[in-house]
């Protein structure tokens, strides 16, 4: 991750002009490096305020670095920010169309949201209609993809 920041702060250098880079230039590049690995530090340790404010400063300067917009959506998948972890995913994939990490977590995300949409309408609905029946059964089917494997289940798959 870090590798792709020097790179990406580089590339940003290269193309902001063909002069060589000052010192406030090169100041700021380093800066930029050690947000980055604080922000990678507060991600790692669950301190999730910590991690977005830190991944949000990196991006003003670098905006095109994927793995940024990747940590964003996890952050915000963690904090139940639903549409802005999509977003993030989203911009993500832009930057790096072959993500499949940022695609899976999409679809996760998306579960996430069915089924909070599913639990919704299983609260207003006619306990006898024949709605209800399907939505329980989807709601149970989204439910069982989202439980943790256990140990069996994981020994079997191995």
């Amino acid at each position: 991750m870090v590798r792709q920041l020097i790179v990406a702060l580089a590339l940003v250098g290269l193309t902001a002009c063909s002069s060589a880079p000052s010192q406030e230039e090169h100041q700021g590049n380093q800066q930029i490096l050690v947000i980055q690995q604080q922000a990678e530090h507060a991600y790692k340790t669950a301190m999730l305020d910590q991690a977005e404010s830190l991944y949000i400063e990196v991006l003003k300067s670098v905006p095109n670095y994927a793995p940024a917009w990747f940590r964003l959506g996890n952050i915000y998948t963690r904090t139940g920010r639903h549409d802005a972890a999509i977003n993030a995913y989203l911009k993500c994939l832009e930057l790096e169309p072959k993500n499949t990490k940022a695609l899976y977590n999409i679809s996760l995300v998306r579960i996430k949201q069915s089924t909070q949409v599913l639990q919704q309408a299983q609260r207003q609905a006619d306990p006898n209609s024949v709605v209800t029946k399907q939505v329980n059964a989807l709601l149970n089917a989204l439910n069982e993809l989202q439980r943790e494997p256990t140990p069996k289940t994981k020994q079997a798959s191995l």
